[in-house]
């Protein structure tokens, strides 16, 4: 590297410091949150000293300190034990009601009581997986959003099933 190389780099480089607006920005501490997180910087090149008295700057002015306010994080814990509790036993009780109502249907005891269900097997456990698994979708994203109704929908799938459950073992 020449010397017409090095002083456009050490130009650069002391430029780079003063040419920041957010270095003159003011800091309204009256204005920050007891519990936000500050984090101060400090970035500094690594020559700096050496451009700093090439060119009769005094030290620590180009370098650039600021404040960051990291706003706190709230994390909404979406998948826990309840939840998976009440997805988990709708899914439990729509396999269990199809099955039930299928043995129903087997024996000649009894005949499917939703007219927009499929008679099938295959036809009955697609529809329920497939209701099972909106609901969930549904449940998650209510829950992630901190509603605190998100448990209203695997409720109801659960007491729909359980109807349905109820009404097979009767029909035994």
């Amino acid at each position: 590297m020449n010397a017409m190389h090095g002083t456009m780099l050490g130009l650069a480089i002391a430029m780079g410091g003063w040419a920041c607006s957010a270095q003159d920005a003011t800091i309204q501490f009256g204005k920050i949150e007891r519990d936000a997180q500050m984090s101060a910087r400090l970035a500094m090149p690594v020559d700096e000293a050496a451009v700093s008295h090439s060119f009769g700057i005094p030290l620590g002015s180009s370098s650039s300190a600021s404040f960051v306010r990291v706003p706190p994080v709230v994390v909404r814990r979406t998948l826990g034990s309840r939840f998976y509790l009440l997805n988990g036993l709708q899914l439990g009780m729509a396999v269990f009601d199809v099955e039930m109502t299928q043995h129903c249907i087997a024996d000649h005891h009894c005949s499917e009581g939703n007219p927009l269900m499929p008679s099938s097997h295959a036809g009955q456990l697609s529809v329920n997986l497939a209701l099972v698994s909106s609901s969930t979708f549904f449940s998650s994203r209510l829950k992630k959003r901190g509603s605190a109704l998100w448990w209203l929908s695997p409720s109801v799938g659960i007491a729909a099933h359980t109807v349905g459950v109820a009404s097979g073992i009767a029909h035994r």
